[in-house]
């Protein structure tokens, strides 16, 4: 059983003669990937200069406006006691759902992605939170939600 490693995150996987040619999926970070016909018999490992940064993927487009209308959210809730300043949180939260909602529907646009096991960490093995570029922005929904509802609460009281 000759090793083969994963072009992704570069684990070293030990593979039977008989699935050669086939393709097997990487068991740290789900990658699809295909064993050669002729197995090398020493995987070459390639020296990574130590001054140079890894290359990490940039997270996809909804992922970072799910971020952003996190945070968003998570000011609109600081900042929501505060006189004066505190009805600057409904319009916080107002701006963050709108863009949580486009980057969503982005993420629906772009298709399920599985974000890399460098950018997720442990998550990524557990299939947690975090794992799909889907999950930012569905949280940036619920955190707006939450904090608009949380605003516009005394309000309703008045």
């Amino acid at each position: 059983m000759p090793a083969v490693s994963c072009p992704s995150c570069r684990k070293k996987l030990r593979v039977p003669d008989q699935l050669a040619g086939r393709k097997v999926t990487c068991p740290r970070c789900d990658e699809i990937l295909m064993v050669p016909v002729e197995l090398p018999e020493a995987v070459e490992e390639k020296p990574v200069p130590e001054d140079a940064p890894p290359e990490e993927e940039p997270l996809p487009t909804s992922a970072r406006v799910g971020i952003v209308s996190l945070i968003l959210a998570c000011v609109s809730v600081m900042i929501m006691c505060l006189p004066v300043v505190g009805y600057a949180s409904i319009a916080l939260s107002a701006v963050g759902l709108p863009l949580s909602l486009w980057g969503l529907h982005r993420s629906r646009v772009d298709g399920t992605q599985t974000l890399s096991h460098t950018l997720t960490g442990d998550a990524a093995t557990n299939g947690g939170f975090g794992t799909r570029a889907q999950h930012y922005p569905l949280a940036g929904v619920g955190a707006c939600l939450l904090a608009l509802a949380l605003a516009l609460l005394p309000l309703l009281f008045r």
